[in-house]
């Protein structure tokens, strides 16, 4: 784990009643490394590289270990004079002479086996050549890493861009809820202030009635803000993988991003190349993948060549004494009669390829024109970026010179609210484009 992920666990799991601030690193941080997406991409990944594991014993020599034993109500082999001797007229004589002297002599005049026995065996068996699927396999174990690893890229990216928007989401209430207090704030300063132009005689009680009004409004607007806010904050914390007290979230604060933000010819000069990056490479590894596939399947019907030894030690017709033996082989497998099916197979791989192939093609002008896309909407963002800026400062100048106009007897409060609401919207706007801003220039870089 991070340094910085465990420092914010612990960081929250010690908040209190007093004000703890959140960067967007350190949330990016924890959620890639605890949250559930990045969690399942990492056991993805743990599973290839086992498969990878997998694949590489087909390299390793084939060793098994064989034992039995057995012990027959009767002997699977009997064997008497008829079977040796036939069943002539002279055979059954001597057959009858000699079963008749065995008889007295304490001896059976048949022949009985495989009574019971047991054997232990120990085989090894080397594949040499098995139509170059041990290769491919191997190959496509390989090619099932590097894809995990850019599917966990992708997740963890996908996880930040999630965190992006649920950060400047909370970001965008907090500087909503600061502003909300400035407007109560200027509010009760304009109350005390319109109190005496009342008593002066300078407006009239609606003026004052309007502006209580107002401050009720925005008052409940608040308690609902705060409540959101809460609620959003708690979205995050559960995504990021952290434990959190509720209570204590309303005391938590989430930094603001910088002023300063990167032109875009500097994220230009930044940013990868369409075909380096991890969409792009795992398309290619697809493709690469089906005809690694096609190659292990036409395998199946090439020769194939194995040796091998044995050794074992057995008495399998007791009561011998056991025995020992071994032997070396080689095996060659020539499929015949599956040639058909196996170009059948073939020709329906190929088929295959050409439309990972087609896919990639296609897919490789979608990310091209994406790019260009998130070029042209960074360009036009900053230009609005710009705007807003030029608008937050007029909105300034206005509410100043409102309340200086109102101070002489010269404005009304309902002018004043106005210049404060369009100073709020003003604000609003702002954040929103340089967090669009902000979110184009991640999914470029």
């Amino acid at each position: 784990m991070k340094r910085s992920a465990i420092i914010l666990l612990l960081m929250l799991s010690a908040l209190s009643g007093f004000a703890q601030e959140l960067t967007l690193q350190q949330c990016l941080d924890s959620a890639c490394v605890r949250s559930i997406y990045a969690r399942k991409s990492s056991l993805d990944v743990l599973a290839a590289r086992a498969r990878q594991g997998e694949a590489r014993w087909a390299f390793v020599p084939s060793v098994s270990l064989t034992a039995l034993a057995y012990d027959a109500l009767d002997p699977m082999v009997r064997l008497t004079l008829s079977d040796v001797l036939g069943s002539s007229d002279a055979a059954r004589v001597l057959a009858t002479d000699i079963s008749a002297r065995a008889y007295e002599n304490g001896i059976k005049p048949y022949y009985e086996t495989l009574s019971r026995g047991y054997g232990f065996t120990a085989t090894v068996i080397q594949p040499l050549y098995a139509g170059g699927r041990i290769v491919s396999g191997n190959r496509l174990a390989d090619l099932g890493v590097k894809a995990a690893l850019l599917q966990e890229e992708l997740a963890l990216k996908s996880v930040s861009d999630s965190v992006e928007s649920k950060y400047w989401r909370i970001v965008a209430l907090q500087r909503k809820d600061e502003t909300v207090d400035e407007a109560l704030s200027m509010l009760d300063s304009l109350e005390r202030d319109l109190r005496s132009a009342v008593s002066a005689g300078l407006v009239s009680d609606s003026d004052l009635t309007e502006l209580k009004l107002k401050q009720g409004e925005i008052r409940a607007a608040k308690y609902r803000l705060e409540g959101s806010l809460v609620l959003l904050k708690m979205d995050l914390m559960d995504f990021i993988g952290c434990e959190y007290d509720a209570l204590a979230l309303r005391s938590l604060r989430f930094s603001e991003m910088s002023s300063e933000l990167l032109p875009p010819e500097e994220i230009f000069s930044r940013a990868r190349p369409v075909e380096a990056g991890d969409e792009a490479q795992l398309l290619e590894l697809q493709v690469e993948a089906k005809q690694t596939e096609k190659k292990m399947s036409v395998g199946e019907y090439l020769p194939q060549v194995a040796v091998g030894a044995s050794y074992g030690y057995g008495a399998m017709m007791l009561p011998k004494d056991g025995s020992a033996n071994g032997m070396v082989f080689a095996m060659v497998r020539v499929p015949i009669t599956d040639l058909g099916k196996a170009s059948a197979r073939a020709r329906r791989y190929d088929y295959e390829v050409q439309k990972a192939e087609m896919d990639r093609d296609y897919l490789m002008s979608r990310l091209r024109l994406r790019e260009g896309m998130l070029r042209l909407e960074l360009e036009t963002l900053w230009q609005e970026i710009g705007s807003a800026e030029e608008g937050v400062a007029y909105a300034q100048n206005c509410l100043a010179r409102e309340r200086i106009r109102l101070s002489a007897g010269q404005s009304t409060a309902s002018a004043v609210l106005r210049a404060a609401l369009a100073l709020t919207t003003a604000r609003e706007t702002l954040l929103s484009k340089q967090t669009a801003y902000l979110t184009a220039a991640r999914h470029l870089l």
